[in-house]
């Protein structure tokens, strides 16, 4: 059990964070839960609920291994993407582009949001 807590503290050290995502369900708020320690005295009605939000998370192997591959891109290396499919020939900056967005999007301010949306509903071609 030990090695699973070095593999999840591993995880939880090195997984990026999701701009996008809120805490509440991120990967590293789920590894965090898995980590910390279990009480198994319930007292009254209300402790347990309370808890509930606290309580150790269990985690498998499996899953452990599933998380570690993702964060190795193991995948991506052993499934390459061709380049049409990475660049369609119809617009080849559209991957990118968003990309670009998921990154700008969350530090945009109100007057950012506005002029993007003004910008999109005004696009000449």
């Amino acid at each position: 059990m030990a090695s699973n807590t070095q593999r999840i503290t591993t995880l939880l050290k090195h997984w990026p964070t999701d701009k996008v995502r809120p805490s509440s369900v991120s990967v590293q708020n789920y590894l965090q839960a898995c980590l910390q320690p279990s009480s198994t005295e319930p007292t009254s009605q209300k402790q347990p609920q309370q808890e509930g939000q606290s309580q150790k998370v269990n985690i498998d192997e499996k899953s452990i291994n599933a998380l570690s591959s993702l964060l190795e891109d193991r995948y991506a290396r052993r499934y390459p993407l061709s380049p049409r499919l990475r660049r369609p020939a119809s617009n080849p900056d559209h991957y990118d582009n968003v990309i670009r967005e998921f990154d700008e999007a969350p530090d945009r301010d109100w007057m950012g949001r506005l002029k993007k949306r003004l910008g999109g509903l005004l696009r000449l071609r």
